[in-house]
């Protein structure tokens, strides 16, 4: 492989984490990195430094470096705090959202009439955390940004665990459309009245399957 930048590393081994392609529990060999990426062993170890930050990786002192399990208590807990924080983000996306940002939303829920909702999880799964991807960013408030992309690496990869498949299909299209409009619209109160609806039903699904 060519060799990749610092951040390049990063992202790539984060995105096997949170994707599963790198499963909880697996060694992670910085030897074998080191040779995948054409790097030294510096920037791997940097890297997964960083990744320890956020809960993705562990080194245990002695025995080795490992990808970290998935805590079911701190995933209930990171959705908490996203369902007021994601309708504050649509909030201020409603006023700072770019035309750009904003097509970008519906075409997402276009291409959510196009999966197959079983076969294609992973791509819904996706899809679903770049719209609100998106919606954060547009807030243009880099702490709100960092905080919930620290958050959504907790529940992205809980989501490919258990093989998400969306219960409410038509009712998430609304829910998408209500806040995509909303923002659109620059009606930055029923963004966030939408987002904290649409969060607070998701999370009392998954407090119905999976959370004590």
């Amino acid at each position: 492989m060519l060799k990749q930048s610092k951040p390049l590393i990063y992202e790539e081994i984060k995105r096997r984490i949170i994707e599963l392609e790198m499963k909880p529990g697996d060694p992670i060999s910085e030897k074998e990195l080191s040779a995948e990426f054409g790097v030294s062993r510096t920037p791997i170890r940097e890297a997964l430094i960083k990744l320890t930050q956020i809960d993705l990786v562990e080194f245990r002192p002695r025995v080795g470096t490992f990808v970290t399990q998935i805590d079911i208590a701190t995933v209930k807990s990171a959705y908490e705090v996203k369902k007021n924080l994601e309708a504050f983000a649509a909030e201020l996306a409603a006023k700072r959202a770019s035309e750009e940002e904003i097509e970008s939303l519906f075409q997402i829920i276009e291409r959510f009439s196009t999966y197959d909702l079983i076969r294609d999880y992973k791509l819904c799964i996706q899809d679903d955390q770049l719209f609100h991807e998106i919606i954060r960013k547009a807030s243009k408030n880099d702490i709100l940004i960092e905080t919930l992309d620290m958050l959504n690496t907790k529940t992205a990869r809980f989501l490919q665990s258990i093989h998400y498949v969306i219960q409410q299909y038509e009712g998430l299209i609304a829910s998408f459309n209500s806040i995509a409009n909303a923002i659109r619209n620059r009606d930055s109160e029923e963004a966030r009245i939408q987002t904290e609806l649409h969060t607070r039903l998701f999370l009392e699904e998954m407090s119905k399957n999976f959370f004590a």
